[in-house]
């Protein structure tokens, strides 16, 4: 039997890829953002995405078909360390709590097996474990087994092939009325091999001219006094407030939403033509998207934002796996 999911907070659909690769039947999908939904129906056409607002979002009003496993990806700026860690006094931290909401707008025997939500790993700790303590309640509250061992803080460059250093925590609950404890075991994430950059990083062919950083730039300056100096001319150098910092290693940074705010904020390659800044074919690539699309109208910028923002389709895959293989174990029982 075909397992079945739906997405929450779903931007262009990392999530929904990953899922959709360990074997799960979408069934429907929901965000606010437009850019977002725009790419996810390009990508996913005949997959219903619900364009509005969360808080606006429900099982009832919206006709929601049950699902076996509720992805949720919420926002994750206030729980991030590098952010002003409001937590859930943040607007944006604050719509977690439309989870258990529309959780509970299900009957019972009707909810979700298995809820995966997905956020920084700062969570975890942040406010002295007090928004960690937040969720398990609002979970265990809602109907579902959760606890510290049901999580999984996994780095994509460890997990994966992807040459990304991006760490991302997974939450797993699993439903009462269904299990009677929480079968989720985290995936052994060893990737036997890391893809190498020269793979994903084409520096065979000029890129656009748009992308190339103009020699008498500042930011070209600084880049070029720190590759001097650097390990490697093949390496990802990322632009700081006021420095430069070559990642090692053969990664790339962690790719982040800010990469829409502007060119600086994208990381930087050298090839035989200039310094420029990752291509969105190259940035969609590290996140684990094969073949993407975006609407031909859709701003550049746009595009960074949206793949910054994404689940890394791997560990979706992965965790997918996972759930898949807890929900094969209970029907088999």
């Amino acid at each position: 039997m075909t397992l079945t999911a739906g997405s929450l907070f779903s931007g262009m659909g990392g999530f929904t890829s990953g899922l959709r690769a360990a074997g799960f039947d979408l069934l429907w999908a929901n965000d606010n953002d437009p850019h977002a939904c725009a790419a996810f129906r390009l990508n996913f056409p005949g997959l219903p995405v619900f364009e509005k607002d969360v808080r606006d979002f429900s099982v009832e009003g919206d006709g929601l078909a049950p699902v076996d496993v509720l992805a949720a990806a919420f926002p994750c700026q206030s729980f991030s360390q590098a952010g002003d860690r409001r937590g859930f006094d943040d607007p944006r931290g604050a719509l977690f709590f439309e989870i258990p909401r529309l959780l509970q707008g299900w009957a019972e025997e009707q909810r979700p097996k298995i809820v995966i939500l997905e956020n920084v790993p700062h969570l975890a700790q942040g406010a002295d474990g007090a928004w960690f303590d937040t969720v398990r309640k609002e979970l265990r509250r809602a109907g579902y087994w959760f606890r510290e061992s049901s999580c999984w803080t996994v780095n994509v460059k460890d997990a994966t092939e992807l040459p990304q250093d991006r760490e991302r925590l997974f939450m797993v609950a699993a439903s009462r009325h269904h299990f009677t404890y929480n079968p989720f075991e985290p995936p052994v994430a060893t990737a036997e091999g890391r893809l190498p950059l020269k793979q994903i990083v084409d520096r065979s062919t000029p890129a656009d001219t748009a992308a190339y950083l103009p020699a008498d730039n500042r930011y070209y300056r600084m880049i070029e006094r720190e590759m001097k100096q650097g390990e490697s001319l093949d390496n990802i150098y990322q632009l700081r407030r006021s420095y430069v910092r070559e990642k090692k290693g053969g990664l790339c940074p962690t790719l982040t939403a800010n990469m829409g705010i502007g060119g600086h904020n994208v990381p930087f390659v050298r090839d035989e033509w200039g310094i420029r800044r990752l291509s969105v074919r190259e940035v969609g690539m590290l996140q684990g998207f094969g073949d993407v699309d975006f609407p031909p109208d859709m701003p550049e910028a746009e595009q960074y934002r949206l793949l910054g923002n994404a689940v890394c389709v791997e560990l979706a895959r992965l965790v997918g796996e996972a759930c898949a293989a807890a929900l094969g174990e209970q029907d088999s029982e």
